[in-house]
C-alpha cells in the first residue's frame, strides 16, 4: 500500500497538449484522489455476522480515546474511528517539522500498531484557506510526511498505514474567523478494522 497518495493523474495526461494539461490534472488528480480515499474509508467491509463484534470492539477504542482527550467522530455506524487532533498542537505556524509536544499527541497511537495488525490507519491532514491552494497543499503534503515517519517509528507497518494530504478542501468551518479557521487546521486519524481483526471477530463468533 502506498505510503502517501499524490496526483498519480498526472501520469496519466502527460500526453496532452500543455495549454490543457495544467486544468485537466488539476481536475483528475483532485477527482482521482478524493476516490482513492473514499475508497480506502470504505474497506475492508464489514459483513452482517461480524457487525455487532467490530461496532463494539470499535465503541471501546472511541471511548478510550476520548477518555485521553481526543474529539472522537465516528463513521461506518460505528465501524470505523476517528480521532481529530488540530495541527496547531503538531506543527508551528506554517512549519513542517512536528513540534516536541507532538510526540505525546502521537505516542497514545502506538497501541493500535503491530505486531498484530489488527487495524488499518488512514491520516488526513487540512489546512485553514490562508494562501494559494498549491502553497497549502504543499504544505499539508509534508506535514502528511512528516506524521507518517513519526508514526511508523511508533512500529506502524507501512503497509497499514497510508496519507492524505487535503489542503484547503474540505473545511468544517466557514472562514469567518480566527477560532474557525482553527478548526480548519486538523489531524484526522481514522481507525480502521483490518482483515485481521475480521478473522478475530470471525474466531469469536464460533466460540
Amino acid at each position: 500500500m502506498m505510503r502517501l497518495i499524490l496526483s498519480f493523474a498526472v501520469a496519466i495526461l502527460t500526453a496532452i497538449s500543455v495549454s490543457a494539461q495544467s486544468s485537466l490534472i488539476e481536475q483528475e488528480a483532485e477527482n482521482a484522489a478524493a476516490q482513492e480515499f473514499d475508497n480506502e474509508l470504505r474497506s475492508p467491509m464489514v459483513g452482517p455476522k461480524l457487525r455487532a463484534y467490530i461496532r463494539a470492539y470499535m465503541k471501546s477504542i472511541a471511548e478510550s480515546l476520548y477518555r485521553e482527550g481526543y474529539d472522537i467522530e465516528t463513521m461506518r455506524e460505528g465501524e470505523v474511528v476517528i480521532a481529530v487532533i488540530p495541527t496547531d498542537q503538531l506543527f508551528a505556524p506554517n512549519d513542517t517539522v512536528l513540534m516536541p509536544a507532538a510526540h505525546g499527541k502521537l505516542d497514545h497511537f502506538k497501541q493500535y500498531a503491530q505486531p498484530d495488525d489488527r487495524f488499518k490507519i488512514v491520516i488526513a491532514v487540512h489546512s485553514d484557506d490562508t494562501g494559494s491552494e498549491e502553497y497549502l497543499y504543499d504544505l499539508t503534503e509534508h506535514r502528511t510526511v512528516a506524521i507518517l515517519d513519526y508514526l511508523e517509528s511508533l512500529g506502524f507497518n507501512p503497509d497499514n498505514i497510508i496519507g492524505f494530504p487535503k489542503g484547503n478542501s474540505s473545511p468544517v468551518a466557514e472562514s469567518t474567523s480566527r477560532a474557525n479557521r482553527a478548526k480548519n487546521r486538523r489531524l484526522e486519524i481514522f481507525i480502521i478494522p483490518s482483515q485481521e481483526l475480521l478473522a478475530q471477530a470471525r474466531q469469536s463468533n464460533k466460540k
